[in-house]
This record gives structure tokens, sequence and C-alpha cells, in this order.
């Protein structure tokens, strides 16, 4: 990329405000791939500047189809460009939004991987907790089924995070949003014993003290990555289905939660979602837990 192009210039300082408003550095990192994808496109036509047509922009939007992406990712690299152009526009950089009309490709509604409650079960009585790295395990796979955190807010969790008197934790959420996330008497049990494992494991290694509360054998804190192995190498140790991501639980947490009756918002502060329609993707009813709940719930149901 030509970092003295002005088309450039424009993108680096839409980055460096994103920077400055507390966006993740993971949504930063997913929009500078796909702003490269724009400025491509645009050094490639030619353009002078933002200040396009939509039927300019359109010719983006159907470049991305002719590349083979999947409509999925098409739709966050319009969702960007949508986002660029309205921040451009805001800050008086063109006169006119050509990406207010911009609509993405139509795609199926993919539902996100989550596990029966029976499913759950499995893998929550799987790891015995004899020594760190299984209490370790045993503790991560607890407050994920039942925080509903995101690995993002479980690997930063630190020690002043957990009120035990209340059972409840600290999160810091997208955008640096705090919410206290509350969790059951068996999380609180597989918490403490793991902390006392850690202890140990701190002392006898001679490690450091730190504040993080998951760590990895060398005494740093545990990335999402190595979550994210520890928990295939458990669902595997589970004969669980394929390809359940430690997102997966944090699904099955709302899905289970609504199948048992608690409210859909309710739900949403739990999760952290600035949007019940974001909070309704995650959740899960079978067709039979849904004849039952209409069954129990509407009065001429109950009659026949």
């Amino acid at each position: 990329m030509n970092a003295s192009s002005p088309l450039t210039e424009s993108v680096q300082a839409f980055h460096l405000e994103q920077r400055a408003r507390g966006v993740s550095p993971h949504t930063v990192m997913a929009q500078k791939g796909d702003l490269e994808k724009l400025v491509a496109h645009a050094l490639q036509e030619s353009w002078a500047g933002w200040d396009v047509t939509p039927r300019t922009l359109r010719r983006f939007a159907l470049e991305l189809g002719t590349r083979g992406l999947d409509p999925a990712s098409q739709a966050r690299i319009l969702s960007t460009a949508r986002g660029f152009f309205r921040w451009l526009w805001d800050t008086g950089r063109i006169p006119a939004n050509p990406a207010s009309g911009l609509r993405n490709p139509k795609q199926a509604i993919k539902l996100p991987a989550f596990l029966t409650e029976g499913e759950s079960a499995s893998l929550l009585d799987l790891p015995a907790a004899v020594d760190f790295p299984s209490a370790r395990l045993r503790c991560l796979l607890e407050l994920l089924y039942a925080s509903g955190l995101r690995v993002s807010e479980l690997v930063g969790l630190d020690l002043q995070d957990v009120f035990f008197e209340q059972r409840t934790l600290r999160v810091v959420g997208k955008g640096s949003k705090e919410r206290l996330v509350p969790f059951h008497p068996g999380a609180a049990e597989a918490l403490e014993r793991y902390l006392g494992f850690r202890s140990d494991h701190l002392a006898l290694k001679s490690l450091p003290p730190t504040a993080a509360i998951f760590l990895n054998l060398r005494g740093g804190r545990l990335t999402t990555t190595s979550i994210r192995n520890l928990l295939q190498k458990a669902v595997e140790g589970a004969a669980l289905r394929a390809r359940i991501s430690p997102h997966a639980l944090r699904h099955s947490f709302a899905s289970h939660l609504l199948a048992h009756g608690m409210d859909l918002r309710a739900i949403q502060e739990l999760l952290g979602h600035a949007s019940l329609s974001t909070t309704q993707r995650y959740t899960h009813l079978d067709l039979e837990q849904l004849s039952k709940t209409y069954n129990s719930a509407h009065p001429r149901a109950k009659k026949s």
C-alpha cells in the first residue's frame, strides 16, 4: 500500500481514530484487512479520491463476489466500507456518502454451534482436578459454561475481578464496557480449587506473583489460542461432536438459560450484547422445546 497516497492517508486517519475510540485491536486488524481490499480496488480503478458515486462503489461489491469470497466475508468487508465512508462524510472529507445504499449479498442464516445439555454435562464431568493443568482445565470449562464469557474476557480476568462472597465476576467486554456476571456454586468450587493449585505452582516453580487468573506453565497469562487447544482436547476426550469451539459454550449457556425460562433481555445483559438481535442469534430452542413452551404459555393451548 502506497503510504503517500491520498487514499491511504484517509484510511490511516480512520484507523487512528478507531483506536482512540477504544475499538478492540482485533476489530481494528480486521478493518485494516477489509480496507486494504478497498484501497487496492480504488488504485486499480484509478480513483482520484474517496468522492465517488454509488455506482462506482457497487463495482467494488461486485468484484468481491468474483473473487470467490463467501457471502459472510463479503458482508463483513462491505460493513467496514460503509463505516469508513460514513466516517469520511461525518468528518467532512467527502460531500456525500456513496455507501449509504450499499447492500450485503444474500446469505443463508447459519446458527452457531452449541452443545446440548447432555453434551455439556459430559464435557464438564470429564476433567478431574488433581494437579495444576487438570484443575485449570476444569475451571476454564466450568466458568465458560457458568458465565457465558467470551474467551478474550476469560483470559483477561484478574484476581481482583472475582467476588466470591457475591459469586460474581467483573468482566471487561467489547468497547471496554464493564459488567458483573454471576457464577454458580459449582463454578466457585472449581475456581477455588484451581486457585489453590495455581498458588502452589507459582511457589514450586519460583515464579513471580501475577494478577492474571489463568496462567500457562511458565506463569504467563494464558492466551485465547491456548484455551482453544485445551478445549479441543477435552472435546475429543469426551467424544463430543467435532469443531466445537470455546464460543460454543457461550452459545450453549445462552440457549440453555432461555430453554429454562430466563428472559431474553436478562441473557443479553449477561452476555454483554449491545443489541438484542445479536442475543437472539446466540440462542437455540429445538422444535420440541418450542412446542412445550408454547403449550404451557398460550391460554388456548392449555385448554386443549
